[in-house]
């Protein structure tokens, strides 16, 4: 009965130790291209290295169209959409906000907001991917920085109820087990990049189409840190005790 008695507490301690981070984001409520994004909602959970996050689609409406979330997680940034000119791909035209060409849907991020980094989630054909890019001015085509597939899982399906995906934090600058924080804002946009008013993860205002966009606010999330020096001297002053009441 004391091993059981001492067993308790130390699995307490474990459990302090091992955490696991979570946070839900829900839609701005909008409903420009079906309510998908909009009514829908966000989750993120992360080991200490890995961010994984689910995105629960809103109940009418198909993903036919891309969520791109833009990260704020180092020093310095974009202020805005103007200077990416990315028009290799579906998902390059949406992260950039324009058609390749000459329609432009201009975003100019919140006040204080600079991202570095962009997730891009298209799970419908001819897309079927979801990526981590790096965020780049200038150029032309395959200008912004590839980094790693998400895992977007499922593609080739524009009706699921969920979908999820993964990135590393060491991906977007920042190191496991830090408890360090970073930013995002989401926005769905056509891959021709025609915008929607659908936001997931922080706000945006403006009209519907190859017009300008204002983000309005930006959510945060907080990475799991590493375990404290105290906790694990708690777990081993609650091992050192259980050995001595095991010999008594």
């Amino acid at each position: 009965m004391r091993t059981k008695s001492c067993l308790v507490p130390a699995v307490w301690v474990v459990g302090l130790c091992v955490s696991v981070r979570a946070a839900t984001y829900s839609g701005n409520g909008n409903t420009g291209f079906g309510g998908t994004i909009g009514n829908g909602s966000l989750s993120l959970t992360d080991d200490g290295t890995t961010v994984s996050g689910t995105v629960t689609k809103g109940a009418a409406g198909a993903f036919d169209n891309a969520l791109v979330l833009y990260v704020d997680s180092v020093p310095s940034g974009f202020t805005n959409t103007s200077g990416f000119n990315d028009g290799g791909d579906g998902l390059r035209r949406a992260i950039s906000g324009f058609d390749g060409g000459a329609n432009r849907s201009l975003l100019t991020m919140p006040s204080g907001f600079l991202p570095d980094y962009v997730i891009a989630l298209g799970p419908a054909p001819p897309e079927n991917f979801g990526g981590l890019w790096r965020l780049s001015n200038g150029g032309g085509n395959n200008s912004l920085v590839f980094i790693s597939s998400v895992n977007l899982n499922p593609t080739g399906n524009s009706s699921s109820s969920s979908y999820t995906f993964s990135f590393d934090v060491s991906q977007i600058g920042l190191s496991p087990n830090s408890g360090q924080t970073f930013r995002l804002l989401g926005t769905y946009i056509s891959t021709t990049g025609f915008r929607s008013d659908e936001a997931l993860a922080g706000n945006v205002s403006g009209t519907q189409g190859y017009n300008p966009f204002l983000g309005t606010a930006d959510a945060s999330y907080t990475i799991v840190p590493e375990p404290s020096t105290a906790l694990l001297f708690g777990l081993a002053a609650f091992g050192a005790v259980c050995c001595r009441r095991r010999r008594n």
